[in-house]
């Protein structure tokens, strides 16, 4: 299991490289197209904007398997130890639930928009952009659900 983890964080480490990778390409294309030869290149922007979109969902996954994400703990960190780690329990359960609405209603909208062309190029769907809704709620719950049994692989419970 651990071996499937570690392609699978690779994979997804190695996708957000790309995306941001053809994020800075695209747009210090469209800069050098605005501002030198004075001609913009239309859809630069857009598809700049979808791959941040990407990125996002995709990175925050990658918080949550990191445990980046950023807390507020200045009540928990003066509680018992034990409360803490239920505590931390339930709200990773209540963000699952949440990422469960996330990804249903991600979905349908995604598939729902399947056939539609972005606004300034035909050559993406909207569908595949709103795609990274539900992708990213399915990889945070799976990285969520990680961080569960790593804690309570420390706390003895498993």
């Amino acid at each position: 299991m651990a071996k499937f983890f570690k392609l699978y964080d690779s994979w997804i480490e190695k996708a957000i490289a790309i995306l941001l990778g053809f994020l800075i390409i695209s747009l210090f294309a469209q800069v050098i197209s605005r501002y030198i030869f004075n001609f913009p290149i239309m859809w630069t922007d857009e598809i700049g904007r979808y791959t941040f979109i990407w990125i996002v969902y995709l990175g925050s996954a990658v918080a949550f398997k990191n445990r980046t994400h950023l807390i507020v703990d200045v009540f928990t960190q003066k509680m018992p130890r034990k409360l803490q780690f239920y505590l931390k329990l339930l709200f990773y359960i209540v963000i699952i639930l949440f990422l469960f609405l996330v990804f249903t209603y991600g979905m349908q909208y995604a598939m729902n928009n399947m056939g539609n062309p972005a606004y300034s190029t035909n050559i993406i769907s909207l569908g595949l952009v709103y795609a990274s809704v539900p992708v990213g709620a399915l990889l945070m719950t799976i990285n969520i659900i990680r961080a569960i049994f790593e804690d309570l692989k420390i706390e003895g419970k498993v």
